[in-house]
């Protein structure tokens, strides 16, 4: 049966801003937000992280195509805080299980391809930790559930948006749980792991990719040989689907870098939250001073990598039109046999 994609093609073009490049800000974080609260307390309540994410959507979502929330503190709390068209919805668990040599992930307990659907959800976001060389059963745990939220987002026609993390096995240097860029990482190990899920049988439609490179290297500005052909490679290892940066939490000079390379690359945008917002927290519990801080420091950031992505991210428009949308559609209403 030959599958029609125009739910996919609606939603991606919601995530998108007038050119056709993806301006997303992320406030699905859910540790990190922990953490800042923890600074200050010994614990964090429901509240407590509710009102991080407020600040943040209400201060910066005016400036992004797309917002990422989290169906545990931002939805449904925060949907009308924010001002942007989009809508990307978590799916997967904080909470991962970790053998010696392998990371397991799984769904938020009682959450869905379909709930984030019947939500109004414009696409669905997972995070995989993922290395190439991990143990035989933790590999095939994690394709197969890559595997099978992408039938799920066929099946409810919502584009599924997939993030890859590397991470460091407990015996090797710069170990943590916690989500920060692995110290030392072997970028073969981010570049095989795009090539691998970029094959058509997970129906990825969007990756949100972290640099193939340490952070460290790309502050200067001055970039080596062996980081211009790193994202070369991790480009072609795309094969021709959409992506986008993440922040990995790195510091602006080097994440405002990391984007032109990806960029020169082909990405279409990023994806990015505590490199433009964390900063903004220094302050934390004084809300008057965050909200001030948001509305400088961040907001003069977030502004500037959109300068940079208007002039130099890859549209997604031609895309759209050739894989997404179904032209000849003269039987389509016949056709088309819904959920």
């Amino acid at each position: 049966m030959k599958s029609h994609q125009t739910g996919k093609y609606v939603h991606i073009r919601k995530l998108c801003n007038k050119n056709n490049h993806l301006e997303m800000l992320a406030i699905d974080q859910r540790p990190p937000i922990f953490n800042i609260i923890k600074s200050k307390k010994k614990t964090y309540d429901f509240d407590d992280v509710v009102e991080i994410k407020k600040q943040i959507s209400i201060n910066l979502s005016q400036h992004s195509s797309a917002i990422l929330m989290d169906p545990v503190y931002s939805i449904p709390n925060l949907i009308t805080t924010s001002r942007c068209n989009g809508l990307i919805i978590t799916l997967e668990d904080h909470a991962f299980t970790e053998k010696s040599k392998g990371r397991y992930s799984k769904n938020i307990k009682n959450w869905t391809v379909e709930k984030i659907k019947k939500i109004g959800g414009d696409a669905v976001k997972i995070l995989a930790w993922y290395r190439p060389d991990a143990d035989k059963k933790s590999i095939q745990h994690q394709k197969k559930y890559i595997k099978t939220i992408g039938k799920q987002c066929e099946i409810y026609d919502i584009p599924f948006l997939l993030e890859l993390l590397v991470y460091p096995f407990k015996n090797e240097i710069g170990y943590s749980k916690n989500y920060k860029e692995q110290q030392q990482k072997n970028q073969n190990h981010v570049i095989e792991s795009v090539r691998e899920f970029s094959k058509k049988k997970y129906k990825v439609d969007i990756f949100k990719l972290e640099s193939p490179v340490d952070s460290r290297k790309l502050e200067i500005g001055k970039f080596s040989k062996s980081t211009l052909e790193a994202f070369k490679k991790l480009s072609e290892a795309t094969n021709n689907v959409p992506w986008v940066m993440l922040s990995s939490g790195m510091n602006k000079k080097s994440f405002f870098n990391c984007l032109k390379l990806a960029y020169k690359n082909g990405a279409s945008g990023y994806l990015a939250g505590r490199t433009i917002w964390l900063d903004a927290f220094k302050d934390y519990p004084n809300f008057s001073k965050i909200s001030k801080n948001l509305n400088t420091e961040a907001t003069n950031y977030i502004k500037k990598i959109n300068s940079l992505t208007k002039n130099n991210a890859f549209s997604l428009e031609g895309y759209l039109n050739i894989r997404l949308i179904q032209k000849k559609s003269l039987n389509f209403k016949n056709n088309y046999k819904g959920f």
